[in-house]
């Protein structure tokens, strides 16, 4: 091989090195997508206070799994408003406080995870109000309405802690 093609072949290689890199994409917007998960997980609270339990459901895709305290477990969008019916005719009262996004992780522009947290006042059948603490998981994906639902959660309901209550 002479000099003259190892030049052109070298030249080749840089210009076809330089010119084929891929564009990075643009990193999603998290601040723009934990706006949007905030606003759709606002609707939580209010939908369980009302015992609405196809505005629950809507919360959901169509594919959805719901899974309560108890394990309890629903699949598709009409078993978890009619778990969500069951669910909200077992109290007398549900007053939402706080709920609270406080982990985020941005999959892609359509996907995330999120661990959060809901502060609420629940009046069960013949019992006092007592103040309680839900941390829940969800798995979020945007549709093709542009609207962001939950593909999958899971929760762990229990009594708030107290200031005198003992940390572990």
């Amino acid at each position: 091989m002479n000099a003259s093609a190892v030049v052109r072949i070298a030249a080749f290689a840089a210009a076809t090195a330089c010119g084929s890199q891929p564009a990075t994409p643009p990193r999603p917007d998290e601040h723009a997508i934990r706006s949007a998960l905030n606003a759709e997980l606002a609707k939580f609270g209010p939908a369980i206070a009302a015992k609405d339990a196809a505005a629950l459901a809507n919360l959901f895709t169509e594919d959805a799994t719901w899974i309560l305290p108890d394990a309890s477990t629903f699949t598709g969008r009409a078993n978890i408003e009619s778990g969500a019916k069951r669910f909200v005719e077992s109290f007398e009262s549900l007053a939402p406080d706080q709920m609270a996004i406080d982990r985020l992780i941005v999959v892609s522009d359509s996907e995330a995870v999120t661990f959060s947290h809901g502060n609420y006042t629940l009046t069960e059948r013949g019992k006092k109000p007592a103040r309680r603490v839900n941390p829940f998981a969800d798995h979020w994906r945007k549709g093709a309405d542009r609207v962001w639902r939950v593909t999958y959660e899971i929760n762990a309901d229990g009594p708030a802690e107290t200031s005198a209550q003992p940390k572990p």
